[in-house]
């Protein structure tokens, strides 16, 4: 995203905390007629160009 590494802080991870999220959106599709528009990288590229755009410039 253009910013310093030094700025990364890494953290211990929560206990309990799930390795992997995952979700069954059959209902979704099913009962409410919604289908996925984007791939996950597709969707991860324009979530991270959203966060580029909106502080471009902001102080670090």
């Amino acid at each position: 995203m253009g910013k310093p590494e030094h700025l990364i802080e890494f953290v211990e991870d929560r206990k309990g905390h799930d390795r992997r999220y995952a979700i069954d959106s059959s209902k979704l599709q099913n009962q409410l007629g919604w289908k996925q528009n984007y791939s996950f990288d597709q969707s991860l590229e324009k979530t991270v160009q959203w966060y580029i755009n909106k502080f471009k410039g902001a102080p670090i």
